[in-house]
């Protein structure tokens, strides 16, 4: 445990500056579109309900970046080890287990994830906090909408996304964030040591959590056809498992070397 520690520490050393950035952008950047739409608003025209509101300023495509910066660096700190130090050479060497060195980074990534998640919710809830201060200057306060910040949670399938509110959504976010952590990795791993057939894998688990994504984000569409997500959800977290299980093959074996 002293060695994974150690490892984890170093790990999160890497992301220290990246992460404190890409977070303050995360809350930060959308009060800024949000501010910007809301120029318009008035007591004499049509206000959009906050989600919309959000919507129409960019707060979900942000996030999208947000999170394919997040990835693409965590692929960079893998690289990394491989390039002018060469520190996975030391770290393969090292006397702790090799698994260690496996689980260093993918629990470093996983954090990493779950503070931009963190992040992205503080800046939807200071977004609404905005949005609820502009509609209250309206009429001395006529136009207030109570509980307004959990019916916009309601009826957002982004923010439910993000923020399930029932467990077999919860369970859906969870198998999609299982996946994301340890489906990049093994990619990595597959190709440091030439297992390109594990990408098969990966093409499946990416196309499942595509369509789990494409159904969520328009889960009106399918009111007539409500899905439960177990069966996605199970089959994610069986490829998560996989992933973990050859990645740790792959390690124990230096084939990474």
């Amino acid at each position: 445990m002293k060695g994974l520690y150690r490892l984890v520490n170093i790990e999160f050393a890497k992301w220290l500056m990246f992460i404190a950035v890409l977070c303050a952008a995360a809350v930060i950047l959308p009060q800024i579109a949000i501010q910007d739409r809301l120029k318009n608003y008035n007591e004499f025209t049509v206000n959009a309900p906050f989600e919309e509101l959000y919507a129409s300023s960019g707060g979900a495509m942000l996030f999208l970046v947000f999170l394919a910066l997040i990835c693409a660096y965590f692929l960079v700190t893998v690289y990394a080890d491989y390039w002018g130090s060469k520190s996975v050479y030391t770290y393969l060497t090292l006397p702790v287990k090799r698994e260690a060195l496996y689980f260093s980074k993918v629990i470093v990534f996983a954090a990493c994830l779950l503070l931009l998640l963190a992040a992205q919710l503080i800046g939807i809830r200071l977004g609404y906090a905005i949005y609820a201060n502009k509609v209250a200057s309206y009429g001395e306060g006529m136009f207030v909408v109570h509980n307004g910040y959990f019916l916009a949670m309601i009826r957002s399938e982004f923010f439910r996304l993000l923020l399930p509110l029932s467990f077999s959504r919860m369970l859906s976010t969870f198998a999609l964030l299982a996946v994301t952590v340890t489906g990049f990795y093994y990619g990595a791993l597959c190709e440091r040591s030439r297992k390109f057939y594990g990408f098969a894998a990966i093409i499946a688990a990416a196309w499942i959590a595509i369509s789990v994504i494409g159904y969520r984000m328009n889960e009106k569409l399918h009111y007539m056809e409500p899905k439960t997500l177990y069966v996605s959800s199970a089959l994610l977290l069986v490829l998560s498992g996989f992933f973990i299980w050859h990645g740790l093959r792959i390690v124990r074996k230096g084939a990474v070397a």
